[in-house]
């Protein structure tokens, strides 16, 4: 296990479970790459925090009740090991639409230097689908990938 790398996304988690953005961002390469499971309107892959700030977050945080809502209900390192660590993290609580979010994801970021420097982010699509993104209009085509990769 590689403690330096677990102690930096521990930050992650702990800034995620306050939505302390400052400190999220703190942990995290300026050009850090998210590759986001799924077909939604946020799946793909978006490079560095400015895409992030302007394409992702505002659809994921509009979406949660911030009254009811917590990410890091639970979490567990699996398994770290030279520049990567792999966790499963727990949320809970409401969507903007009254339905109910239990996500569980598992995340494997790949870190550098201190920071975390790309995201691989997997989780239930359909739930989050019916919660966060419920126009089919603005999912991709089966087939269609907005650039996921590993």
């Amino acid at each position: 296990m590689n403690r330096e790398n677990e102690a930096v996304v521990q930050k992650f988690y702990d800034a995620l479970a306050t939505m302390d953005i400052e400190k999220f961002w703190a942990c995290q390469s300026p050009d850090v790459v998210y590759n986001i499971s799924g077909h939604s309107p946020i799946s793909g892959q978006v490079r560095g925090r400015a895409a992030m700030e302007r394409d992702i977050l505002p659809q994921v945080f509009g979406a949660l009740d911030a009254k009811n809502f917590k990410f890091c209900k639970k979490l567990k390192y699996f398994c770290s090991d030279g520049e990567r660590v792999v966790c499963l993290m727990e949320a809970d609580g409401f969507g903007t639409n009254g339905e109910r979010y239990d996500q569980r994801y598992c995340h494997l970021f790949e870190v550098r230097g201190g920071k975390i420097v790309q995201v691989w982010e997997f989780f239930d699509t359909m739930l989050a689908r019916r919660v966060m993104f419920p126009d089919p209009s603005k999912d991709l085509a089966p087939g269609q990938s907005n650039g996921f990769d590993f």
